[in-house]
């Protein structure tokens, strides 16, 4: 039974075969050895015959007589027999020769052995290229003084002559291969069992860590494929619950990128993530919204390239960074992308791994340009109702006095006589109070708190309105009317007389910023589209602007041009703009101004937009 279970085991098939190879390769050889000497000895002997028969008929043909009838002799048994020579060896060595083609001769060694008196068959000699040769040598009955002659039949036999050439390199080759043979055998044997002891090994390892404990001798090439065969499958099972972890880790991950994008884009602070070398990591949507730029032009460059190398907001992120700094409540202004200035409040954050290390930095913004935009208004509605609570007293102590002069002035007028030249001074006392009553009536007009009425405006109706009132004007004046007005109306909840004396005053105010002519542009733009005025687009929002070619508005008044009494113009009385920002205030607005690049100046009025209803465009 275990020499049964012996062949059985792989690592002793696996060396039988090799033995049966060695064992077909030698009996290949010995039959291929034993051929060759076949066919050697097979060749020898026909030799050996054909060489005999000669010699036999030459003895018999002639005396031997070295003279011409027999040489003639000789001659014909070269042509009967197909010998190549006959040589004839005399006492005194003393030769002759008969046959065809060059002469080759045996040793001479080999003719004094057969004078001795033995036949003899010389070895192989020629070469390969005049051919190989054998000769009979046959000793002749000694003459009448007792000494002998040879008679030598020579035969050409190449092929016998190559065997015999090479019967040491057969040998050799025989022996040669046989031993490479068994080299190779033993390093195939060698290269095939050592894998199949590391599969074992590990195949034991295997079952050891399944708690089962193979039997010395018990593991054969079945219990290895076995083996193998049961870690594949463990291992593809294990490659299955891997590919479902990473699967779902996967899914996790997008689930929390997908959440962690949806709180950046929803939260209404803006967030900037930086890496600790300043490059821009996170810019989430209120970031883009308050610099005015792409997420892709700020993600993957760095602080400066995108702020600007003297932004405030590039040195607060450079002090947080290297002195590992916290910033609270920090409040700064920044610039848009299209050079609006902003005021935001800032926090920063230090972002550490778990072993501390810093790996970023977190701002978050909040853009206060709006809270202190309106601050500053509700300041300003305070400053005017107190403004137009202390000056209406004064006002009407004015109008009191000057009343008062009137009366005299107008006495003083018809006391005198005619030809006096006092009516012309008294003509303009009376111009003057006249101007100023005016001066007066409006100022009371501003102070005055607004009564304003609130309905649905809709604002293309009431721009074209409001142009009408002026188009003659600008026609008179040369001036050139560009309207930009959505096709979709758009609606205020507005005061339609007051919100239409502001725009009035607006357009008044932009055709007389050009005496000789131009051009005044009118738009309307709402719910964030881009406006190209003060202010920029905004949803819920509605932006009327009023765009000229003048001159524009001096750089060290766009501060003070919506302030009460301010005017540079001759005659003004500076209340007009003040009384446009009084009503857009009181309405629930902004109204600002700035300088055209290409010249001239941009005022705009924004409102909450009430509602849309789309109309044709007229």
């Amino acid at each position: 039974m275990s020499r049964l279970r012996l062949f059985q085991d792989y690592p002793s098939q696996v060396r039988i075969f090799a033995l049966l190879l060695i064992l077909c390769l030698v009996i290949q050889l010995t039959g291929a050895t034993y051929l060759y000497g076949r066919a050697k000895e097979h060749l020898t002997r026909e030799l050996e015959d054909r060489l005999q028969r000669a010699a036999g008929i030459a003895i018999k043909r002639v005396d031997l007589d070295p003279h011409a009838p027999a040489l003639q002799s000789l001659r014909g048994v070269v042509e009967d027999t197909g010998v190549s020579r006959v040589f004839l060896w005399g006492p005194a060595g003393r030769e002759t020769i008969v046959g065809l083609g060059p002469p080759e001769h045996p040793p001479i060694s080999a003719v004094e052995e057969a004078r001795a008196g033995t036949a003899f068959l010389t070895d192989f000699y020629g070469d390969r290229r005049q051919g190989y040769y054998r000769a009979l040598l046959v000793p002749l009955p000694p003459d009448s003084s007792g000494k002998r002659r040879v008679l030598g039949i020579e035969a050409r036999t190449d092929l016998l002559g190559f065997l015999h050439r090479i019967r040491w390199v057969i040998i050799g080759g025989y022996t040669g291969g046989l031993l490479l043979a068994l080299v190779l055998c033993a390093l195939f044997v060698r290269s095939i069992l050592r894998p199949y002891a590391r599969l074992t090994s590990v195949a034991r390892d295997l079952r050891r860590a399944e708690g089962v404990v193979p039997q010395e001798g018990s593991v054969d090439i079945d219990f290895v494929v076995s083996t193998v065969q049961q870690a594949t499958e463990a291992l593809r099972e294990k490659e299955g619950e891997l590919s479902r972890l990473h699967a779902a880790e996967r899914n996790r991950a997008e689930t929390l990128d997908r959440y962690q994008q949806t709180i950046l884009g929803s939260i209404s602070s803006g967030v900037i993530g930086f890496k600790p070398d300043l490059t821009i990591v996170v810019f989430n949507k209120t970031a883009r919204q308050i610099f005015g730029i792409g997420e892709e032009e700020a993600v993957g460059r760095s602080c400066r390239e995108v702020f600007g190398e003297d932004a405030e907001i590039t040195a607060v992120a450079g002090e947080a960074v290297r002195q590992q700094r916290i910033f609270s409540r920090l409040e700064l202004s920044v610039r848009r992308r299209d050079g609006a200035l902003r005021r935001v409040g800032l926090s920063s954050s230090l972002l550490r791994d778990g072993e501390g290390n810093l790996v970023g930095l977190a701002l978050l913004l909040t853009d206060l340009t709006e809270i202190l935009q309106f601050r500053e208004q509700a300041v300003m509605r305070d400053s005017l109702a107190a403004l137009g609570q202390m000056s209406a007293g004064i006002a009407h102590e004015f109008r009191n006095s000057l009343g008062v002069i009137m009366g005299y002035a107008k006495l003083l007028q018809r006391n005198l006589p005619s030809e006096d030249t006092s009516h012309a001074y008294l003509q303009e006392i009376v111009s003057e109070i006249d101007l100023l009553e005016a001066t007066v009536r409006d100022f009371l007009a501003f102070a005055k708190p607004m009564q304003l009425s609130r309905v649905a405006v809709a604002v293309n109706a009431l721009t074209n309105e409001t142009l009408d009132g002026f188009r003659q004007a600008m026609e008179d004046g040369k001036i050139k009317l560009v309207t930009d007005l959505p096709q979709e109306e758009v609606t205020v909840q507005a005061d339609p007389y007051a919100l239409r004396q502001a725009l009035g005053n607006l357009i008044r105010n932009g055709l007389e910023a050009m005496p000789n002519g131009g051009e005044l542009a009118v738009k309307v733009r709402s719910d964030g589209a881009e406006s190209g005025g003060v202010f920029g687009g905004r949803a819920g929002m509605v932006e009327i602007i009023v765009q000229d070619t003048g001159p524009g508005v001096p750089h060290e008044d766009i501060d003070r041009i919506f302030t009460p009494f301010f005017s540079r113009k001759e005659g003004g009385t500076g209340l007009g703009l003040a009384l446009v920002q009084k009503t857009v205030l009181a309405l629930g607005g902004r109204v600002g101004v700035e300088n055209r690049e290409g010249g001239g100046a941009c005022f705009s009025i924004r409102l909450p937009s009430h509602e849309r209803r789309r109309v044709a465009r007229g």
